[in-house]
């Protein structure tokens, strides 16, 4: 079971993290850890944790960690 957090609501998905990623619009969606996947339209700030981490602060207040392993996604993403 996966949660799916939008900005007004949040649902509850059938489907495996991976099966929505796999339909999701790259590069607008990306995988910030191994369970957590993102829009990159609404991060809001980037904070440090240490050098390979960090803290994203999404428009709906929601915060996620970027793993270290997954760091490379965001980095990749023309915005940042």
């Amino acid at each position: 079971m996966v949660h799916i957090v939008t900005a007004g609501q949040r649902y509850l998905g059938d489907h495996s993290l991976k099966a929505f990623e796999e339909k999701l619009d790259r590069p607008r969606f990306r995988r910030v850890h191994r369970g957590t996947i993102i829009n990159t339209d609404h991060i809001r700030k980037i904070s440090p944790l240490s050098s390979k981490r960090w803290l994203l602060k999404m428009s709906n207040g929601f915060e996620a960690v970027v793993s270290k392993r997954l760091a490379s996604s965001i980095r990749e993403h023309d915005r940042w």
